[in-house]
């Protein structure tokens, strides 16, 4: 899709608006709370994070913060309070639900002079998956079983895509839910995230697909600083692990070229580093691995992890609710080696007095 589809879709960018309900009623609407702003930070492998203020909502005599109905402010924005948010143009029917959440922050201040507001934050619905730490074993499963086991403890809808590989033995261990899914995903070079329709996404990135919008600097691409950076770049992965049964070491590889999302008439910082060292830059790790299959998996998630970190970069557009986190952008008139496909790793959009924008940062395989 062009800026001019876009920009049809939804209604020349003209008129930002966005909702936010609290426990299914509308703040500016059906209670008549003044919203100036609202921010949602989404990113890959993490709670998304709200942010929006209210405004004019402190009654001076009583000295208590209030609906213009005179219901009590703070009884409706109150903790675990269910937040939805929307964003986009025009009509309020027709916005993007970007974000199901819940609040768990408040803040006000009282000066000389002046009227106190209230800021209000919170996280989406994997914020309770942050929450204290466990322990915790499984015998003969795969790492999608396990995420599947654990979204279900929180009565979480999924996105699950199964991973191929039974562990004989899967340890949680002092570590909180996301921080284990967390290690999860690493492992298998997977992404997860809850997605706008509240569903819990774990799955390999979508890192193959051609971008859902093409931006030209100028022309609603309003900034881009990319970054490109052989340091941490690698040709070649050996995981080895032991087979306590047949005494025999584990050895699983993968080469620069194996790249997910890598884009064959471009180069990546594996194949740039082989060209200038005119030879392998070999990185080895002892895992506990026990069957090659799974040497080798892991050894593609950790070529990925590095070739993901060859070209990054931070941008900003015109305010886009398709623009997420685990899509791609076709970023363009940016020069020979700029111009071309990048995966959003993290999207904020801002509404506020100044419009709609949409800020973004990206992580790329190729240059």
């Amino acid at each position: 899709m062009d800026l001019v589809a876009a920009s049809n879709q939804y209604g020349a960018f003209y008129v930002p608006a966005f909702t936010v309900k609290v426990d299914g009623l509308t703040l500016t609407h059906e209670l008549q709370l003044a919203v100036p702003q609202v921010e949602v930070d989404k990113t890959l492998g993490g709670a998304a994070h709200f942010a929006f203020s209210v405004v004019n909502a402190y009654n001076q005599e009583k000295h208590e913060f209030e609906t213009p109905g005179g219901q009590p402010v703070l009884d409706i924005l109150k903790f675990g309070a269910r937040v939805e948010i929307a964003v986009g143009y025009g009509d309020l029917r027709t916005l993007t639900p970007i974000l199901q959440g819940v609040i768990t922050n408040l803040s006000t201040g009282f000066s000389e002079s002046g009227t106190p507001e209230l800021s209000v934050s919170g996280y989406d619905n994997l914020f309770p998956l942050t929450l204290g730490k466990r322990s915790h074993s499984w015998k003969d499963v795969t790492d999608s079983d396990v995420v599947n086991i654990i979204a279900k403890g929180y009565n979480l809808a999924t996105d699950i895509v199964s991973t191929a590989e039974k562990h004989s033995q899967t340890e949680q261990n002092q570590e909180s839910d996301l921080d284990f899914i967390t290690k999860l995903a690493k492992r298998c070079h997977y992404e997860f995230y809850m997605t706008e329709t509240n569903r819990l996404r774990f799955g390999p990135p979508r890192d193959s697909s051609n971008g859902i919008i093409t931006l030209e600097w100028g022309n609603g691409l309003l900034n881009f600083k990319p970054e490109a950076n052989l340091a941490s770049q690698i040709t070649k992965v050996k995981i080895i692990g032991w087979d306590p049964q047949t005494k025999q070491t584990i050895v699983g590889e993968a080469t620069a070229g194996e790249e997910s999302g890598k884009e064959s008439s471009r180069r990546s910082g594996g194949d740039t580093l082989r060209q200038i060292k005119n030879g392998d830059v070999v990185l080895e790790l002892r895992q506990p691995v026990f069957t090659q299959a799974e040497a080798r998996e892991r050894a593609k998630a950790v070529l990925n992890d590095h070739a993901k970190t060859f070209l990054t970069g931070e941008a900003e557009c015109v305010g886009l609710p398709g623009l997420m986190p685990d899509t791609n952008v076709l970023l363009d008139k940016l020069g020979t080696p700029f111009s071309k496909n990048y995966y959003v790793q993290s999207a904020n959009h801002k509404v506020d007095s100044s419009g709609y924008r949409t800020r973004f940062k990206v992580k790329e395989t190729t240059l």
